[in-house]
């Protein structure tokens, strides 16, 4: 019996980390904030098709950008990056010009180059 559920709990885990590892996205993308010109403060922007979608990174992530990019600093910047990511499943609030806000895909950041 105790066998069985060993074994049942390792088929978990691994059918849990296949999930998770075809989760993980790489694109290229813009980071930026675009706040100074009434836009919105930083984010990323990944062209998808005709369209493009904006995510804003985990607060985890934040090292890690800047590691890669520099200091997350300034009211208007643009950098052309390349990202490895997963979505959160969840949302974060950016702040936008006009005193609107913006509501963004969360991602998890797990990999950064500047290009």
């Amino acid at each position: 019996m105790i066998v069985l559920g060993l074994l049942l709990a390792w088929i978990g885990c691994e059918n849990q980390n296949r999930i998770v590892k075809a989760e993980v996205r790489e694109a290229d993308a813009v980071w930026s904030n675009e706040l100074a010109s009434d836009g919105c403060s930083w984010h990323f922007t990944v062209a998808s098709g005709d369209s493009s979608l904006s995510f804003v990174p985990s607060d985890r992530s934040l090292k890690i950008i800047e590691t890669a990019v520099g200091k997350i600093e300034g009211a208007y910047s643009f950098t052309n990056v390349r990202i490895k990511y997963s979505l959160t499943g969840g949302k974060k609030e950016v702040q936008c010009g006009w005193g609107a806000k913006a509501s963004y895909d969360e991602i998890e950041v797990l990999k950064i180059v500047k290009k």
